[in-house]
């Protein structure tokens, strides 16, 4: 009886010891537990958001009067998004090794996916899921309302797609967006994030000739999960579904992937196809305050790769940067979350001991150099946003350091990481804590900062000069200081058009007649010719300087000549950056 007595009072003590146990896990891990349900609601204009919000939501209204600005009220705490989407670190949020990545960017737990993915770290979880670290001019596109009507003439869907595989199929592309009831450029993206948006060939996806699935397409790489025989993966699913035709593949691929799978499910942009935070239908803020079961909520999830929003707002971002279409009437849709933090940096194992804190500030596509001297071989790309930490200067160039991945040691359960030392130019920096301006002093915060607002409004100096055939302006310049100036000129768009709008800047290449005398406008820092000084000519001069679209036209070359010095360089890109920024202005 005895020992009995003592194995059983072991039994409840062993007993004791687990439910305690499993009481204090039980007890950590559902501190951050789902509610069970969640209400939620959207309200317009910029005074609709959290005050963290609105300076760079106020900054693009500046830049975009057309653009317009709706908070997505999810009803989610901060804290419980950020412990569901790190939900056991199973590859549910991941990101790429680069050879250059901040190991703070990658999960101690070392796992694993295909071709060179990792479980993102807790820190760049909650970096990239944060909406206001991507409130810059290309990377909103993520939060672009993809179910709003938009005027998307077939031009632009041509203009797009020209040069690359999809050029032939702009037509069935028009006809999906219009069955599925999405935006074509949507469409565009996609495909261009799935297949690439290369010109030297035809994906294997969409080629119709890979062995044993002859004749099927593919174009939104459906089924076609990572590793080995992704390709044909996909294609066994297109043969499910019948996709035995380009232009079927198109059309039921866009109502099965993106609309009847995501967008009729409220996930109406690309922040939303990642993040599934919003109710399973599409929500308006007429329908006011609607309340959803929480067992709809996070799985529904397009991709894993936790970079992927940013990767396609870029996207976005140029083809209606390329096809001159950015003043357009947009909409966005931007999520906001219960008691957020005043901030979420992207993480760094950089200190300040290391040196002085920068970001790569670079509107450059492929980066900027990472050279090993001034202006020396370079050592790779340097991507917008890479945190360095200044080390020493030498003229326009700065030496830098940098922290990258190397292998992930098993048995500390740590990444282990490289220095990197080499040089950038100093152009291309800016320092970590540093913001764009607060305009709310000049954007109207009353009526949701709807009000449009010309920037010829609220900065820069008007001033004129007639030289030679040219009427040479500055990006201020308006008709109405025209007409001040020269009461009975004329001004005319190149198309011949009249230009009546006093408020509207004078674009390059207008014709200005003054006294019987025709004068040929050149509006500095205008490079595209709409009088309007936005990211619009910082692209046109990129694509000049890549030689991708050269600038020819001896007047658009003054325009964007901005420094005065006799050519097109970054010292351009430079001036025109620190005009919108308000900096420094451009004068005659």
């Amino acid at each position: 009886m005895k020992k009995i007595g003592i194995k059983f009072l072991s039994l409840i003590l062993i007993f004791v010891v687990l439910f305690t146990f499993f009481q204090m896990y039980f007890i950590k891990n559902e501190v951050y537990a789902r509610s069970a349900q969640y209400t939620q609601y959207i309200k317009s204009g910029i005074s609709a958001f959290p005050e963290s919000y609105q300076k760079k939501l106020a900054y693009l209204k500046y830049l975009h009067p057309n653009w317009e600005f709706k908070a997505y009220y999810t009803g989610i705490d901060w804290e419980e998004l950020v412990s569901t989407e790190n939900e056991n670190f199973e590859m549910k949020n991941t990101i790429h090794k680069g050879s250059l990545l901040d190991p703070k960017g990658l999960c101690r737990c070392g796992t694993q996916g295909d071709a060179g993915y990792y479980d993102a770290s807790n820190l760049m979880v909650r970096y990239y899921i944060d909406p206001r670290n991507f409130l810059g001019e290309a990377m909103v596109f993520q939060f672009l309302d993809l179910s709003s009507a938009t005027d998307i003439t077939r031009d632009v869907v041509l203009s797009a797609t020209r040069g690359t595989y999809l050029e032939k199929y702009t037509d069935s592309i028009l006809k999906a967006a219009s069955e599925a009831q999405i935006n074509p450029l949507h469409i565009v993206a996609t495909i261009y994030q799935e297949l690439g948006r290369g010109t030297d060939g035809i994906p294997r996806a969409i080629s119709g000739t890979v062995s044993g699935y002859e004749g099927y397409y593919n174009f939104y790489n459906v089924g076609a999960t990572d590793g080995a025989g992704a390709v044909e993966r996909g294609l066994a699913k297109a043969k499910e579904l019948g996709w035995n035709n380009p232009e079927k593949a198109l059309v039921d691929g866009a109502k099965r992937v993106l609309a009847n799978g995501y967008i009729s499910a409220g996930q109406t942009t690309k922040y939303f196809y990642k993040f599934d935070v919003v109710g399973n239908e599409i929500l308006t803020e007429a329908m006011g305050n609607k309340t959803y079961s929480s067992d709809k909520f996070y799985s529904h999830q397009y991709m894993t790769n936790v970079r992927d929003p940013a990767s396609q707002a870029g996207s976005l971002y140029d083809i209606y940067a390329d096809n001159g279409i950015l003043d357009a009437k947009l909409t966005f849709l931007i999520p906001v979350y219960n008691n957020m933090p005043a901030s979420n940096s992207k993480p760094t194992s950089l200190t300040a001991n290391d040196g002085q804190l920068y970001y790569i500030n670079s509107m450059k596509k492929y980066g900027i150099q990472f050279r090993n001297s001034p202006g020396g071989a370079s050592l790779g790309n340097l991507y917008k946003d890479t945190i360095v930490a200044v080390i020493g200067n030498s003229g326009s160039w700065s030496k830098v350091k940098i922290y990258g991945t190397s292998n992930f040691n098993t048995s500390t359960r740590q990444w282990n990481y490289v220095t990197y030392t080499g040089w950038v130019s100093t152009e291309y920096l800016a320092k970590v804590g540093t913001d764009v301006p607060d305009y709310r002093d000049q954007v109207d915060m009353g009526s949701g900062g709807s009000t449009p607002v010309n920037p010829t409004d609220v900065y820069g100096k008007a001033d004129i000069k007639l030289e030679k055939s040219n009427a040479i302006v500055t990006p201020a310049t308006t008709v109405k200081n025209m007409k001040e100036k020269y009461p009975n000129c004329v001004i005319k768009k190149a198309d011949g058009i009249t230009i009546d709008d006093e408020k509207a800047g004078i674009p390059t290449g207008a014709k200005i007649t003054i006294n019987g005398t025709t004068y040929t406008a050149v509006k500095y820092a205008d490079s595209n010719g709409d009088g309007i000084i936005n990211s619009g000519d910082l692209l046109k001069i990129q694509k000049h300087l890549l030689n991708v679209v050269p600038i020819t036209d001896p007047n658009f070359i003054s325009a964007a000549d901005v420094t005065k010095d006799g050519t097109i360089n970054s010292g351009d890109l430079l001036k025109i950056q620190k005009y919108l920024l308000r900096v420094s202005d451009i004068g005659l």
